[in-house]
């Protein structure tokens, strides 16, 4: 969850912590010149009160708090000016507009996702997947589909990729596989149950993984140590569909895709032609774009 989105649930807060949520929210970006003591004198508390609150949103401290709300926030004004991931297009649009309105959407959530990928985390997670024996890919709903294209590609340069429909069974190879292998867990809430259980058992048994998730603070990005995020532009229901989502996961599985590739180049490149020249000698075209020399 995004530290806005906490600030702005008060359910939970006292009476003193909702004042510091709101003086939080209202100033913004300012926040990059306040000190703790100057939060406490400007909503009738004390440092300490301060320092209380940013703990109690999973921080070790005000400092800690400061650097990733300024980060966040920037995160968020980033990207996304001409268009909303939630609603990108409207009632009395005509094709032709929704058309361009979808890919400046799609323009908007690659460079997002890009933005969010770090050389550290992904280098980490290429690392683990070349070393796989096997990979277990943890999801639900579209983002099954999805990681099917990532099991193909992968498939052709040798690496052996299971996804299986029912969540339950992956539970079981994270319950007896050994290190040797890896899992990619999809979760774009970062929340749901039966992923949160894979990942529980994983760490249990300190097994390779691999967490896709949303930008900010949640359960799955907790247990894992190596995270790539999901471009986070949209509501988990309230929208017109999962259009950012979607192609943000099939981005960052072609992203990881790539990178095993890359490790051993020309021996997939060699492989990959040899045995799809095999596979699909009837496959054919007389468009000069698509026929092969």
């Amino acid at each position: 969850m995004l530290i806005q989105e906490k600030l702005k649930e008060k359910d939970a807060f006292s009476d003193i912590e909702k004042n510091i949520a709101e003086y939080i929210l209202k100033i913004d970006m300012k926040i990059k010149k306040e000190s703790v003591r100057h939060i406490a004198e400007h909503t009738y508390t004390s440092p300490s009160s301060v320092m209380r609150f940013c703990q109690k949103l999973g921080f070790e401290g005000y400092v800690d708090f400061k650097e990733a709300y300024i980060q966040e926030i920037e995160y968020l004004s980033s990207h996304f000016q001409d268009v909303d991931a939630n609603y990108p297009f409207l009632p009395n649009d005509k094709n032709v507009v929704i058309a361009n309105k979808i890919g400046i959407l799609y323009e908007e959530t690659i460079k997002d996702t890009l933005s969010l990928i770090h050389h550290d985390s992904l280098q980490q997670a290429a690392n683990m997947l070349d070393k796989a024996k096997n990979i277990y890919v943890c999801s639900s709903g579209a983002s099954k589909d999805i990681a099917k294209v990532f099991k193909d590609n992968m498939l052709k340069i040798g690496k052996t990729v299971i996804s299986y429909h029912n969540t339950s069974d992956i539970y079981y190879e994270a319950c007896f596989c050994d290190q040797t292998n890896c899992f990619i867990i999809i979760s774009y809430s970062g929340e749901t149950a039966r992923a949160i259980k894979v990942a529980q058992k994983l760490k249990e048994r300190h097994i390779p993984m691999i967490a896709i998730t949303s930008y900010g603070h949640n359960t799955l990005t907790n247990l894992s140590k190596c995270c790539l995020h999901i471009s986070t532009r949209q509501k988990l229901i309230s929208n017109l569909g999962n259009f950012s989502i979607n192609l943000s996961i099939l981005y960052i599985l072609d992203i990881l895709y790539a990178n095993c590739f890359h490790f051993h180049y020309h021996q997939y490149l060699e492989d990959k032609i040899k045995y799809s020249h095999e596979m699909e000698i009837d496959r054919k075209s007389d468009n000069p774009i698509l026929k092969e020399e």
